[in-house]
């Protein structure tokens, strides 16, 4: 054996001695990588359920209450609290917006109010069992999108097969619209956290992406129009409101049901008031009303429903038009920040108003619906027709403004600030030293709640999502050398650990197959 077999042969003694003890335990680290794993698997849908059999309570709830508060206040009414329980499930199904059947009379025009908190809880259920489960990525949110959609449906369907009295429901509507309320509520609740917002950004143009954004300002405005349209019929309209409560009897009871209910019905109301300003109207049975026409008919006796004219229009009714003009002339101001050139610009108007066509259209088509067989009939806010009027209403003053106005030059001038900012060099100053930035990181991650810290598991929530341990890919002292202020100094104060001179084969001597295994 010469000076090299010497040296190495404790090396060698130590690499059999291991390799020889991880074949025998070949079978078992993998057993215990994947202990923990399958732990945290089984806890996540754990945390699913408790989430779905909340929200599902919850709704069951709300629907229970609201009959019950109707039924406690009504005269002739006696409040019967399985009565209550038992009209709670298709009160379940009209909380998502699934059309019902009294009597054989359709009902399909229904509340936006609840639906609303029940999609708001639904988000924030999503929301809150992927922040318990460290869902950070797409691939991991549509299991738990799925899940809560097809429950949602399922348990829809199942509610509309076991009616059987004066309400019941089609199960195939149940199924789908139980389905489709949820799925969206999901996708809204986890959207932001696990990237579905960035796996749309990174798909799409910067100017189509410009133009989604202009198109949520622009469904935002146009809701806020449909208020202010409201808001002016409720105060022009007082005494009729008060007249009509008058009529609907005596008791207490019967004015708290019809305001109920009118509350509840304000958010279709604001999309009337929307169709109302774009120029298609709305109409119900007979009763047809636009700015510049009004064809009388018979309403039902609401608060809410005295709003309507059932006499020919006034003149002054057309200044309602200048609310949509209002919206095209927002969006084409906010259209001249997008940079690029005009064609870009003019790219984002036209995406804008695509997403506010298709949000009107939407809104329209859930806001109307049938009301029985009677006179009233088919109460419609012509979702075809705004949704063409809300395009071009939205588009053409946009893109007016878009043309004519030219872009915004602060932002311009911001912008090109930025790119030279971005080319010029780093300085080297007392204040670049990574140590700070570093620090300031640590004390964001402290700002943080102990439920975004740590997990069920007891794990860190900002580690890797599949496991704890820490990346393999780990970087080398050259690359982080020159990031790190005297790290590649501090490297080569370290004594060498490569010299024969320093292994001590006494080290070695103990059984590494044993106890003795460091």
């Amino acid at each position: 054996m010469d000076g090299s077999d010497g040296v190495l042969w404790p090396v060698r003694r130590n690499f059999n001695a291991t390799f020889s003890c991880v074949s025998v335990l070949d079978s078992i680290p993998h057993a215990i990588a994947d202990g923990p794993r399958e732990r945290r698997h089984g806890i996540r849908w754990w945390l699913l359920a408790v989430a779905v059999g909340a929200v599902l309570l919850a709704g069951y709830l709300v629907a229970a209450g609201l009959i019950a508060l109707v039924m406690a206040t009504a005269g002739s009414a006696q409040f019967d609290p399985l009565a209550v329980l038992v009209a709670a499930l298709p009160g379940w199904l009209a909380l998502h917006q699934t059309a019902l059947k009294i009597t054989d009379a359709p009902l399909s025009i229904l509340p936006l109010l609840p639906t609303a908190l029940v999609m708001l809880l639904i988000a924030a259920a999503s929301a809150w069992v992927a922040r318990r489960s460290r869902l950070r990525r797409p691939d991991q949110a549509w299991p738990l999108i799925t899940a809560m959609g097809l429950v949602h449906a399922f348990v829809g369907a199942a509610i509309a097969v076991v009616l059987d009295g004066p309400v019941n429901a089609v199960p195939v509507d149940a199924f789908l619209s139980c389905g489709l309320v949820a799925t969206i509520a999901s996708a809204a609740g986890v959207a932001n956290r696990c990237g579905l917002i960035y796996l749309v950004w990174e798909r799409v143009e910067a100017e189509v992406w410009s133009g989604l954004r202009l198109g949520l300002l622009a469904l935002a405005a146009l809701v806020a129009a449909g208020g202010v349209v409201l808001l002016a019929g409720i105060c022009l309209s007082a005494p009729e409101m008060v007249a009509a409560l008058a009529r609907l009897g005596s008791t207490a009871g019967d004015a708290i049901g019809a305001t109920l209910s009118s509350l509840l019905y304000l958010p279709n109301a604001v999309v009337a008031g929307w169709s109302f300003a774009a120029g298609t109207g709305l109409s119900i049975g007979r009763l047809e009303v636009q700015p510049l026409h009004v064809a009388p008919g018979p309403v039902p006796d609401l608060p809410l429903l005295a709003l309507l004219p059932t006499h020919d229009s006034a003149a002054w009714w057309a200044i309602v038009l200048g609310l949509p003009l209002v919206v095209g002339l927002l969006v084409g101001t906010a259209a001249r920040r997008v940079p690029g050139s005009l064609a870009r610009r003019l790219l984002a108007v036209g995406v804008a108003a695509a997403v506010a066509a298709m949000g009107t259209l939407l809104l329209a088509h859930v806001g109307g619906g049938d009301l029985g067989n009677g006179p009233f009939g088919q109460v419609t806010l012509r979702p075809v027709a705004l949704a063409a009027a809300t395009l071009c209403w939205v588009a053409i003053p946009a893109a007016a403004v878009t043309w004519l106005a030219g872009p915004d030059l602060d932002d311009e001038l911001g912008a090109d600030q930025a790119d030279a900012a971005d080319e010029a060099p780093p300085k080297d100053d007392a204040t670049g030293d990574p140590s700070d930035a570093a620090a300031s990181d640590v004390a964001d991650d402290t700002e943080t709640g102990a439920d975004e810290t740590t997990d069920v598991d007891g794990d860190r929530a900002d580690a890797p999502a599949d496991d704890n341990a820490p990346d393999a890919d780990a970087l080398e002292l050259d690359d982080l050398a020159p990031e790190i202020p005297h790290a590649r100094e501090a490297a080569e104060s370290e004594p060498s650990r490569s010299k024969p001179a320093e292994i001590d084969p006494t080290e070695f001597d103990g059984d590494l197959t044993g106890d003795d295994r460091r």
